[in-house]
């Protein structure tokens, strides 16, 4: 299968890209920035700028599959210069894909990324992919502009599915090395009163659950998320057990986060326990379907 990827140098695109060539499908890869010549026969590599609605038209020659994964890093401080550019970097880009895919008619199966930050923060339910509580805070708000804008595929009759993204445990990138280091050496601590749910998934789930989308044909929206969350301090205490280390610090104040990260403190204090329910029903068979295994690969491979 012929399939293009945005997003391939972020956390999960590099090791999507790396699995795809690994089973023998070739990538068309699209980029901000001047396109090169890569050595792997079965890559190529195609320049966009969805910023000035402008994108090689060839990119989607031949392609069965679109996996759009473009979009600012979200976990940096929340001024006015950055939430524009973490808003506009996965709507315009969005909507670009879907220009292109509308004047070129082709049908293609989307995979558009999405977050489990749309589901309001709540200490005591249980999203599943049927639920509308959404979140009013501005991470809520850019999740649901980025939908509505994946939604616009299903006009063109694209098979679309919307993955809605837990927290990714990887030691390549995100929150896995902040969270693990001070685990390490016994200065792990949770935030707050550490009771916040956390829905994780592992790298290597997250990549298999996109292919699981792409082979049996999974759309709407799709809890890309492990079947047990888990207690954010139940968390920093599996680490901590798992690595040989002492937990004995509190949980961290809320004030002091907010002094130190300003309005996005509360990536760290919400809590959301989403439900893979679609993935359950699929029967996706998880590598990691627990904390401590997940967390103990990790750990493994870092030594």
């Amino acid at each position: 299968m012929r399939i293009l990827v945005t997003g391939a140098s972020g956390l999960i695109g590099t090791q999507l890209c790396k699995h795809l060539l690994s089973k023998g499908h070739s990538l068309h890869i699209l980029t901000t920035r001047s396109p090169w010549q890569v050595e792997n026969e079965k890559t190529q590599i195609f320049k966009w700028d969805p910023q000035n609605n402008d994108i090689d038209d060839r990119a989607l020659v031949g392609v069965e599959a679109v996996i759009n994964l473009a979009g600012a890093k979200i976990n940096q401080r929340w001024t006015t210069k950055s939430k524009a550019a973490i808003l506009k970097s996965r709507t315009e880009s969005t909507r670009l894909l879907f220009d292109i895919i509308q004047k070129t008619q082709h049908k293609v199966h989307v995979i558009n990324a999405s977050a489990i930050g749309i589901y309001r923060s709540n200490f005591n339910k249980q999203y599943t992919e049927t639920d509308k509580v959404f979140s009013d805070a501005f991470d809520g708000v850019v999740v649901r502009q980025w939908e509505e804008e994946a939604k616009q595929f299903e006009k063109l009759s694209c098979h679309t599915t919307i993955l809605r993204i837990g927290l990714v445990l990887s030691n390549a990138g995100g929150v896995f090395i902040p969270l693990s280091t001070p685990s390490r050496w016994g200065f792990g601590a949770w935030f707050g009163n550490g009771q916040q749910w956390q829905s994780w998934i592992h790298i290597d789930d997250l990549v298999g659950v996109i292919v699981h989308c792409l082979k049996y044909q999974l759309i709407g929206y799709v809890n890309a998320t492990a079947p047990n969350p888990v207690r954010q301090k139940d968390l920093i205490r599996t680490i901590a057990k798992v690595a040989g280390a002492p937990q004995f610090l509190p949980g961290l104040p809320k004030v002091v986060l907010s002094f130190f990260l300003g309005e996005m403190h509360k990536l760290v204090f919400d809590s959301i326990h989403a439900k893979p329910q679609k993935l359950l029903d699929s029967r996706y068979q998880y590598k990691f379907s627990d904390i401590k295994s997940c967390v103990t690969d990790l750990i493994q491979k870092k030594k």
